[in-house]
């Protein structure tokens, strides 16, 4: 027979910050989650980017945390009010944080939840879902429930060594990488900058001047426009650092930055650690200089020295992406809607 955990709903922002240690520990036993669902990155979000009623559920075993789910509801412009995990929009992978062991009766506790507050929203829309998150799991009784594909996140395997890094990108591709660092290094001096708290600001608006840049030569603002998510970012970005989940690096040539990756990192407890591509900046006016080429490679690389498992490129099917041997790993998106709320 399943136990029944203790349940605490969070609904402030305060409550949600007095969380972090017990969220940090949960986070680091749990082997499925990303840096994405780390409180670093989630309640900054919350903080600047976040509208509506926190609706967060912490489940307790003899006081232990073995369960998070952080959800809120937001209410849109046709009025309908939905129950959205945190970080949506700008976070590429979303779940609930569990316990291994404890999958099963924090489930059952979080849908005995749902219906007792389904009232308070319409709908449940939980995007980016990996295969096996409990959230897949199935609906209560007599609730409206459907799964769908959603963005796709190409991955690369990463081999043992740089020997032999051929096995898994194309020849073409690492002929390409000689043949563009030999070019950048013929225009000037290069040299790769890893953020660290005194330069963590002065490469982030490197980040921002570069990614705006670039999307200004096709007229369009880039996802980091809004002040919002830059204040997001900057509150997450120490955090981060402080995790060892960070990984912002800046490319010079000469005395200027010209090119900053921002990635996030699986802390070294994790089995099969990955190297998450977020996203990246650099000068259009250098663009013969493949200066996108020169950051995935760089990060390429090091990746496979320091041995971690797998480079995660995110969502999205653009063709670069598989140039270095990405395969497509599918997303879920969960929609419930409670009885009252009539069909989806």
């Amino acid at each position: 027979m399943l136990s029944r955990p203790d349940v605490a709903l969070v609904t402030e922002a305060a409550a949600l910050e007095a969380l972090r240690p017990e969220w940090e520990a949960l986070w680091l036993e749990a082997p499925e989650a990303t840096p994405f669902q780390s409180p670093a990155w989630l309640i900054p979000w919350w903080r600047h980017i976040g509208e509506g009623e926190l609706l967060t559920l912490a489940f307790r075993e003899n006081g232990v945390l073995v369960g998070l789910l952080p959800l809120y509801v937001h209410a849109a412009e046709d009025g309908r009010r939905h129950l959205f995990p945190l970080g949506i929009a700008t976070t590429d992978y979303l779940d609930a944080i569990i316990r291994p062991g404890q999958e099963a009766a924090v489930m059952a506790g979080f849908f005995r939840q749902l219906e007792a507050f389904a009232d308070r929203f319409d709908i449940a829309e939980w995007p980016q879902l990996r295969t096996g998150s409990p959230l897949l799991e199935a609906a209560p009784a007599g609730w409206t429930s459907r799964t769908e594909p959603d963005t796709v996140c190409p991955a690369t395997p990463l081999p043992s060594s740089l020997e032999t890094l051929g096995d898994v990108v194309s020849r073409k591709t690492l002929r390409d990488l000689r043949t563009v660092r030999k070019r950048a290094a013929e225009t000037g001096a290069l040299r790769w900058q890893d953020a660290d708290a005194e330069s963590l600001g002065p490469i982030f608006d490197a980040l921002l001047r570069l990614h705006a840049a670039r999307w200004e030569t096709r007229q369009e603002p880039g996802v980091l426009d809004a002040p919002a998510v830059q204040a997001a970012h900057r509150a997450a970005l120490p955090e981060l650092l402080r995790a060892g989940l960070l990984r912002l690096q800046a490319l010079h040539l000469n005395d200027d930055i010209v090119a900053v990756l921002y990635a996030l990192i699986d802390p070294p407890e994790r089995p099969a650690r990955r190297v998450y591509l977020y996203i990246s900046g650099f000068d259009p006016a250098l663009d013969r200089l493949s200066p996108g080429m020169l950051l995935v490679g760089h990060a390429l690389e090091q990746a496979v020295t320091e041995g971690f498992a797998i480079i995660d490129f995110l969502r999205g099917q653009e063709p670069y992406k598989y140039f270095w041997g990405a395969a497509d790993a599918p997303g879920f998106r969960r929609i419930l809607h409670p009885p009252a709320a009539g069909r989806p």
